[in-house]
């Protein structure tokens, strides 16, 4: 008898994550690649980071310590809340998956945007839950007031989410639109609608109506807040997040959470991370310089972009070059560059483009004059 599998998993398409380095030089024979596909820190982890897992492979045949104990207590410290309200995650896109598992049952509902970071249908339709796409706005941002219509007329909708600014977009909602949208959820049915603020890329958001998100989940009872160490801190291959949400959630999220999610090298390098302001500051002084060199690029050149509130740019190369993003992607992993098509985002003619150092911007504004 043949295996049947639920039809949430039989219709599931899978995350697709940026080409790695490696697999370009085998396809293309390049021996040297430039990837500004994953928004990476292009200046990679912190030294003192670097420290601190070297010396914890000393001791590898140990199990992590399974309750995160000292990364919690200093995220808790630095985010000036208690330590039961912080949950640690296998990158942020765990404790996603773990908010839709407590939160949610098979035929339960998730409301966001399309062109939303693709981690959540994703995650939620592993759950067996659908999600509810609003049309984004004309300027590529969140449509608050069409989302909540969808909550209110939905009785199964549990989730709300809203990462702030947006992956692939770049794009973000101010204060001004959030904070009523966030009193008017609260109202709707007591209060159980749930609603994730994402900020993986807060420490590059410039804006100044944004504010810290952690004052969200201070001032609503149905917030919950995402942050990760794989953006800024430079940490992605050691996949370490964390979310702030209230002690009684956080109880239950702990419940459902596998143990020893965090690695040792991870646990380590994160705290350390944290503890280099300098590098930090570094990071953000670079990315804020590369952001307007090819903001200013991008307008010198008539290659139309949306404004970023994050380390990238999303392009329009069909308008800019009459090629969708997928075809540049593809003539350029030849040169050894490698961008990020967002095909499967809905948006072919786009091309997103992650801000490195001045000697990688450098080169890819020379190839993207060679296209013209």
């Amino acid at each position: 008898m043949a295996i049947q599998f639920p039809d949430y998993i039989e219709k599931l398409k899978p995350y697709i994550a940026g080409k790695p380095i490696e697999e370009t030089q085998r396809e293309y024979g390049v021996k040297n690649v430039i990837k500004l596909a994953s928004n990476e820190n292009p200046l990679g982890p912190s030294p003192k980071a670097i420290a601190a897992i070297k010396a914890s492979l000393k001791s590898l045949q140990l199990y992590p310590d399974a309750s995160g104990f000292h990364l919690r207590s200093t995220l808790a410290q630095y985010e000036k809340v208690t330590f039961n309200e912080i949950v640690l995650g296998n990158g942020s896109n765990e404790v996603i998956e773990l908010l839709i598992r407590t939160f949610c049952i098979p035929g339960d509902l998730m409301v966001t945007s399309d062109s939303v970071f693709a981690a959540y249908p994703i995650s939620a339709r592993i759950q067996g839950v659908d999600t509810i796409f609003t049309r984004m706005t004309q300027d590529y941002r969140f449509d608050l007031k069409a989302m909540l219509v969808q909550i209110k007329k939905n009785p199964r909708v549990k989730l709300v989410a809203l990462p702030n600014p947006n992956n692939p977009t770049g794009t973000y909602v101010p204060d001004s639109e959030l904070i009523p949208f966030l009193r008017e959820v609260e109202k709707i049915r007591k209060g159980s609608v749930h609603v994730i603020l994402d900020y993986a890329y807060w420490e590059y958001v410039t804006a100044k109506d944004m504010s810290n998100p952690i004052r969200f989940f201070k001032e609503f009872s149905n917030v919950s807040v995402l942050k990760t160490f794989s953006k800024i801190y430079g940490l992605g291959g050691l996949r370490v997040g964390y979310g702030v949400m209230r002690p009684e959630l956080a109880s239950y999220v702990q419940k459902v959470r596998m143990p020893f999610n965090v690695s040792s090298p991870g646990l380590v390098g994160a705290q350390a991370a944290m503890g280099d302001l300098a590098f930090v500051k570094k990071s953000i002084q670079v990315n804020r310089a590369g952001m307007k060199v090819m903001s200013q690029f991008y307008k010198k050149e008539g290659i139309p972009f949306l404004p970023s509130q994050g380390n990238f740019f999303l392009i329009n190369t069909r308008q800019a070059f009459g090629m969708d993003g997928g075809d540049i992607f593809i003539e350029f992993l030849k040169k050894g560059l490698i961008f990020r098509p967002v095909t499967n985002y809905g948006m072919p003619e786009w091309l997103r483009v992650t801000v490195g150092t001045e000697a990688q911007n450098k080169i890819a504004m020379r190839a993207f004059q060679k296209l013209k």
